[in-house]
């Protein structure tokens, strides 16, 4: 029995050792994957070990099309070199790939090729004809630009449509806006909204406001009817994204009635409303100049700026020297700034220094103002270096408080900001 009952034992407890290793390895953090980040071309060109493009040329084909990919697709635009890419691209005999990467190139970059041109051209119709659907639209870019050679919509058109019909989001949208401006072929609106229909949610969003943008431009009854309502439709696909439409829908002059709802579309998000949308929704409040109006932009922007936003932020010291705005609202935004400036906004601090050296929707405080500006100052903000800097200067007789005060004016004026330096200058002068 005893030697049953160790054996039950010896069998549990291993039982127990495999289970805890088990969950060890369970909750094993997973390691986060390395982002590379780069400040522009050169600076990834170096860290890659890539030569310089006259080098870069005489590369083996494979080798030209690797950097060649990174210069002309790499997400971050401003890393990106299209001289460098497409030069690579251009040097030595054609291929398929060079020619499916060129036309990627055209598709996401400014573009130039001069006297070849023409040669560009024939490689994307050679292989646009074997199914790329990227040369295609390409082809049909080049000939709506007319950069190097003769601009022309109908052929341009053609050239999309086919891309279009093959499926290539970028000819569904070419199509759809030279159908909506009746470029290269008879206007029709309804046609241009079928195709922008086959594009997923957000993308047919953003085709849907570049569309509102272009027709309203005529200003007929019928084109700001329909305008008007494909910019709710994309308010409504992609209420994420609503910054654009709601920038071109609440500031141009589109029906009170079309803009009360695309800010009723806005509030229903909520805190979850995009950002971009909810500072133009304030930016057109705060201009109405009405109570309600008014209140409602400075709740708006209390909630921005408690994020970071710096517009925001800039309204709601505005909003504290409004004589219409009542004590208990100020009491709110100051406590909104304190919330931003505990979560590192310079700005924020910025403000709130000022406002308590000022007594502005608070009672002075130049010990708060002191505190407030040098948490700004210590975050590189030049113009909080500046006002901490003046105001240490002349708040005391202290003679370490008028080094330190120095010292900031100093970090001001190499940053740049020319109030220090003028205050430099006259300082050494005296």
């Amino acid at each position: 029995m005893k030697r049953m009952l160790r054996i039950l034992l010896t069998a549990l407890m291993a039982t127990s050792t495999l289970a805890t290793a088990e969950a060890a390895k369970i909750v094993k953090p997973t390691p986060r994957p390395v982002i590379e980040t780069y400040a522009n071309w050169e600076e990834l060109r170096i860290a890659k070990g890539w030569p310089e493009v006259d080098a870069a040329v005489k590369l083996p084909l494979p080798k030209r099309l690797l950097i060649a990919t990174a210069a002309l697709t790499t997400p971050d635009r401003k890393v990106r070199d299209p001289n460098y890419g497409f030069a690579l691209l251009l040097s030595g005999p054609t291929s398929r790939d060079a020619t499916r990467l060129l036309a990627k190139g055209v598709l996401m970059n400014e573009y130039a090729f001069g006297d070849r041109t023409p040669a560009v051209l024939r490689s994307l119709a050679a292989e646009a004809m074997r199914g790329c659907k990227s040369c295609v639209a390409a082809y049909g870019l080049i000939q709506y630009a007319g950069l190097d050679v003769p601009q022309n919509d109908v052929v341009a058109y053609k050239w999309y449509r086919w891309a279009a019909v093959v499926g290539n989001a970028k000819g569904i949208e070419a199509t759809a806006l030279a159908l909506a401006e009746g470029r290269g072929t008879p206007k029709n609106i309804t046609e241009a909204k079928k195709w922008a229909n086959r594009l997923e949610r957000a993308r047919r969003a953003k085709l849907y406001t570049e569309i509102a943008k272009r027709i309203v431009l005529s200003k007929t009854p019928d084109d700001v009817a329909v305008s008007s309502d494909l910019l709710l439709q994309s308010i409504a696909l992609n209420p994420l994204d609503a910054g654009r439409p709601a920038k071109q829908l609440l500031n141009l002059d589109y029906p009170p009635s079309v803009q009360d709802e695309a800010m009723a579309a806005i509030r229903a998000e909520g805190r979850a409303a995009d950002p971009n949308a909810l500072k133009v929704m304030a930016q057109v409040l705060w201009k109405k100049d009405k109570p309600e109006a008014v209140d409602e932009a400075i709740s708006i922007f209390q909630t921005l700026a408690e994020r970071g936003n710096a517009d925001a932020i800039d309204y709601l010291s505005r909003a504290l020297s409004r004589s219409d705005v009542d004590k208990s609202r100020k009491d709110r935004i100051i406590g909104s700034l304190q919330t931003a400036a505990a979560s590192g906004y310079a700005k924020a601090s910025k403000v709130l220094g000022n406002a308590y050296y000022y007594g502005t929707g608070v009672d002075a405080s130049l010990e708060k103002a002191q505190t407030y500006r040098e948490s700004a100052a210590k975050q590189n903000d030049p113009e909080a270096q500046y006002l901490l800097g003046m105001m240490m200067l002349q708040s005391t007789d202290n003679q370490q408080d008028d080094a330190t005060g120095r010292q900031w004016l100093e970090k001001s004026a190499a940053g740049g900001y020319p109030l220090a330096q003028a205050a430099l200058q006259k300082l050494s002068s005296n």
